[in-house]
């Protein structure tokens, strides 16, 4: 008797509340296809270091899954709750028609089982043939071959799916048994009828709380923006106090001040069912103020983590090849040594035929020690001067060295007078600094001669490790007296064939002269550019897999407070009918009103993550390069609109058919 009540009230539930079983289903397909990505690399042509990559991102993601499946979680308990609640009057019943509190959590833990069987069955289908594409699109992330591409089921995955959502819905099912324990049969019966608590009923009150959400908000960002986020301090601190304060401060107040507005404008408040709606929304966002923050500053994070993960794989993509000139770099530093690399290395390295040609050159500092960065009349970043860059000396190399360079990089030759230099960089993140010198006209001294910058700082690579680093070029004269600082010899290879051969040749060369090494270490084009492969999966990932979980939290509560919001509100709805009011208009009005609770917090946190996303790509992503604004704005935005509009939809229509039917 109680597992057919159970069964069918569960089919009841599915048909009812669509959108909490498609977020199961569609949480145990993400879970899945994140976690089934180690099984995508036996189908891709991968190289050495893209498999280890592989297994890092298989590591990092079950530790992140964790925090999904806890996010998850919570996720799938706050909806249990609002149903258990939406349901206390049938419940109430039971108890009324003599069935005891223990049968009613037995019918409750039957209906969650058969709920959470029935999601994992979908989910993991879902996720099955979901991962095939996944294939298509990991492919792409590591560059690898499609090939020997064939249909794959990650067995482990999909035991850790079930495991994971197994101790979930166990959870549940304890909660339920604990929740039904505490009711009383009058709480269940008349628990519905209970009106909220108006939290702001002064207007005057409502507004001085929404002007000081304004302020609270207005000086979070002026924080934000001046401090930044690389420096974790008071200010950062305070920051994300007075925005998290100044979010729940304007939903606090909004529903009164809403009212005010509307009610000002009498011919809008009275047109149609306008007043009905306004109540309807302001009365919700009375009750859910907490959530709707909340929901505010998780889609603030998901906007960030989508869009700056997005922006830093595609930098990655787009500019690595470009920013490593040479095939390889043999880098040496000045530990006493004067001899060159060149002459220390043996001649099968140095005259391999494999090489199309190479050119060494030197790097130099003051002798005096005198020319730092911070005894000149420049402005440093304040992401530089946090590691110090003011007290780097400046460093210097030759004209015939630096026309050496050029060539290998097929660059026409340069002149330079011994009067003048110039001034190169290797990453954006210090053109700032380097520009400065030419734009105001800032002189050198070496030797007691005084040089005048010739030409704008000019983006140069001097060597495949280089990361943001300022050369000054001059004369060869002024280097005469100089400290050498350190050595590169840059080589070219006659093919790409070539060049792996060239590369095991050095890695041989390494291990048998580990002492005795004509150099520090060395970096090839193609070890950089598939160790990048890493960092620039992870991004992606995470960045995928965290906003696609986030954004399903988020809506998911929201859909369902919308969709209790609709049940209780059946007789209202029927009580309009009774008026008049024909089915067009009610659909239209509660289109308006469920598109209205979705939009207001993901618009206030659109304005967070504008604020956010200004100091992000000046602090962080100019480390990599420049950020295609309109590129990130497009994916983030086709990424949202999709998940939260799927979400929005789902809940229209299942709100729309809960009140027609009465």
């Amino acid at each position: 008797m109680l597992s057919k009540l159970a069964f069918k009230n569960a089919s009841k539930s599915i048909r009812d509340y669509a959108v909490y079983f498609f977020t199961l289903a569609l949480a145990v397909c993400i879970f899945y296809m994140f976690n089934s990505i180690y099984a995508q690399k036996d189908i891709m042509i991968v190289t050495e270091t893209t498999a280890e990559s592989m297994k890092a991102l298989r590591q990092i993601l079950s530790y992140i899954s964790v925090f999904v499946a806890v996010v998850l979680g919570f996720l799938i308990v706050y909806a249990n709750n609002y149903f258990i609640r939406r349901r206390k009057k049938e419940l109430g019943v039971y108890m009324t028609l003599g069935m005891s509190k223990r049968n009613i959590s037995m019918i409750l833990m039957l209906e969650t089982s058969l709920m959470a069987c029935m999601a994992l069955v979908i989910g993991l289908l879902l996720g099955i043939f979901g991962s095939q594409m996944m294939s298509v699109f990991t492919a792409k992330i590591f560059e690898a071959d499609l090939s020997a591409y064939r249909f794959v089921f990650a067995p482990d995955a999909a035991v850790k799916s079930v495991i994971y959502f197994g101790v979930i819905f166990l959870v549940v099912m304890v909660l339920n048994t604990i929740a039904i324990g505490k009711y009383k049969l009058i709480d269940l019966l008349y628990g519905g009828r209970k009106n909220e608590t108006i939290r702001i009923k002064n207007m005057k009150t409502a507004t001085k709380v929404f002007a000081a959400s304004i302020l609270c908000l207005a000086a979070a960002y002026a924080l934000i923006l001046n401090n930044g986020i690389l420096h974790v301090n008071l200010y950062f601190a305070l920051s994300i106090i007075l925005g998290t304060v100044g979010t729940l401060l304007f939903f606090c107040s909004l529903s009164g001040i809403l009212v005010q507005i509307m009610q000002r404008n009498k011919r809008l408040y009275f047109k149609q069912l306008n007043m009905f709606v306004v109540r309807q929304f302001s009365s919700k966002i009375n009750t859910n103020f907490v959530s709707l923050s909340v929901v505010c500053i998780v889609l603030l994070l998901v906007i960030g983590i989508f869009s700056t993960g997005y922006s830093m794989q595609n930098i990655l993509s787009t500019q690595l090849r470009t920013e490593i000139p040479y095939e390889y770099s043999a880098i040496d530093y000045n530990y006493g040594e004067s001899d060159t690399i060149l002459s220390r290395l043996p001649s099968e390295i140095k005259d391999s035929s494999l090489i199309a040609d190479s050119y060494e050159c030197v790097e130099g500092t003051i002798a005096d020690g005198k020319a730092y960065y911070k005894d000149y009349d420049v402005q440093i970043p304040e992401t530089m001067s946090a590691y110090g860059f003011g007290d780097t000396p400046l460093t210097f190399v030759s004209l015939s060295d630096y026309n050496g360079m050029r060539k290998l990089q097929g660059m026409d030759e340069v002149d330079l007078s011994e009067n003048n230099y110039r001034i190169l960089y290797d990453k954006d993140i210090v053109r700032e600094l380097a520009e400065q010198f030419y734009d105001n006209n800032i002189n050198l001294t070496i030797d007691g001669n005084v040089l005048s910058p010739v030409k704008e700082a000019e983006e140069f690579t001097m060597s495949n490790s280089d990361m943001g680093q300022i050369i000054f070029v001059v004369a060869d004269t002024w280097m005469n007296n100089m400290n050498v600082d350190t050595m590169i010899w840059n080589v070219q290879c006659v093919s790409e064939d070539a060049a792996k051969e060239f590369g095991t040749l050095l890695d041989d060369y390494c291990k048998k002269s580990e002492r005795e090494c004509a150099f520090v270490h060395y970096v090839g084009k193609q070890q950089v550019y598939e160790a990048s492969v890493t960092t620039k999966a992870i991004i992606a990932f995470l960045a995928i897999y965290l906003g696609i979980v986030f954004m399903i939290a988020c809506a998911a509560i929201l859909a369902i407070q919308q969709l209790s919001e609709a049940t209780d509100n059946v007789e209202r709805y029927n009580l309009l009918k009774k008026l008049g009011v024909e089915r067009r208009e009610l659909n239209h009005a509660l289109y308006i009103q469920i598109l209205s609770y979705f939009l207001l917090p993901l618009l206030l946190a659109v304005i967070h993550s504008v604020v956010g996303l200004t100091v992000a790509s000046r602090e962080v992503i100019k480390v990599f390069g420049n950020m295609n604004v309109a590129s990130t704005i497009f994916a983030t935005s086709v990424f949202i609109v999709v998940i939260y509009g799927l979400y929005f939809l789902l809940t229209y229509i299942g709100s729309k058919s809960v009140i027609n039917k009465g």
